[in-house]
């Protein structure tokens, strides 16, 4: 049983042939974005507020439905909703993060008060916990984590075949751009007619998959896996989360990346990515501009293409780590 507002498309994508039921449930709020690059400060202390009461009729029903359920263990993604269902029906819990929303706000209680008591709340709901799993890279150690390896999605496809069903040109350089599924307006469109030797592939909200001379258009919800063709490309050029980092270090493909300067996270990003991988950094006006385009061009020729030194998928240590859990029971 799976709780997140994300759509039923990203579990039948990501979960083919597991037996799965997606309920629609807010357990997090993250940060309320106004485009892909900024979020609201004061909206998103205000809805933080109003979900840590654990009072509306979205906490009630995840509660209810997993007392129905009764799982063995409830695995938490930085989630506090499910940490307080785990503790309210005594049921082990596991949390996984590569940093908990409580650190993150501490940056935020000078601009707006009622950080405080978010992070008061959130620092102790995140001490209801059976075990602790800090995915690499985890922007504070804590003293009772354990340590696991990036987690990222396997490649589905192999990157001859995709390229293959979006007809790339032999020869093409093909660069993904990415704002992390957040709209965005691209006013470098008619810039990357330019680069005829390049075919460029923008991910994002389109209702259908679109080509015009060397341009994609390829809505989020499409036939093909993002991180295949994070693997079919030879640079990812967009906005940093965790998410689009790893999965570009997994498959070598280099990242020009775009940080969020107020975004806490952000450092320990830029630091994975400038030690690990093939990486360079723009602005956030560079990208918008369409400035990255001449450096785009030579760091698409850096793809790693020998193989790299194996090292387990940290989603397998996790599976790992849940059953030694359950086995204790």
């Amino acid at each position: 049983m799976i709780f997140s507002t994300l759509p039923n498309w990203f579990w039948k994508e990501n979960l083919s042939g597991t037996d799965y039921q997606c309920i629609q449930a807010e357990t997090d709020i993250g940060l309320i974005q106004k485009s892909p690059f900024s979020h609201d400060i004061d909206l998103s202390a205000r809805a933080w507020m109003d979900f840590l009461s654990f009072s509306s009729g979205n906490f009630t029903n995840c509660l209810g439905l997993t007392n129905e359920f009764k799982p063995d263990c409830i695995l938490c993604d930085i989630s506090p909703l499910g940490l307080s269902v785990g503790e309210s029906l005594r049921i082990p819990t596991v949390l996984i993060e590569n940093f908990t929303w409580d650190w993150m706000f501490e940056i935020y209680a000078g601009e707006n008060p009622h950080f405080k008591v978010i992070n008061q709340k959130l620092s102790d709901l995140y001490e209801n916990f059976d075990v602790r799993l800090q995915a690499t890279p985890f922007c504070k150690k804590a003293a009772n984590g354990i340590t696991i390896n990036p987690i990222h999605r396997l490649q589905v496809q192999p990157a001859p075949e995709v390229r293959k069903k979006l007809n790339i040109p032999s020869g093409h350089r093909l660069v993904l751009i990415t704002t992390g599924g957040i709209a965005q307006n691209y006013d470098f469109i008619q810039s990357l007619r330019n680069f005829t030797d390049h075919t460029f592939l923008l991910a994002g909200n389109f209702d259908r998959m679109e080509s015009s001379n060397n341009i994609i258009r390829i809505p989020m919800s499409s036939h093909f896996h993002f991180q295949d063709l994070v693997c079919a490309s030879d640079l990812v050029v967009g906005k940093v989360g965790y998410g689009t980092l790893v999965e570009c270090w997994a498959a070598g493909t280099p990242l020009l990346g775009v940080y969020r300067e107020d975004f806490r996270e952000s450092e320990t990003l830029r630091r994975f990515s400038n030690q690990e991988m093939t990486a360079a950094e723009i602005t956030v006006e560079e990208f918008e501009s369409g400035a990255w385009l001449k450096q785009a061009k030579n760091l698409s020729m850096q793809k790693i293409t020998v193989n790299k030194p194996e090292m387990e998928n940290g989603s397998l240590q996790v599976a790992r780590e849940v059953n030694s859990l359950l086995d204790k029971r």
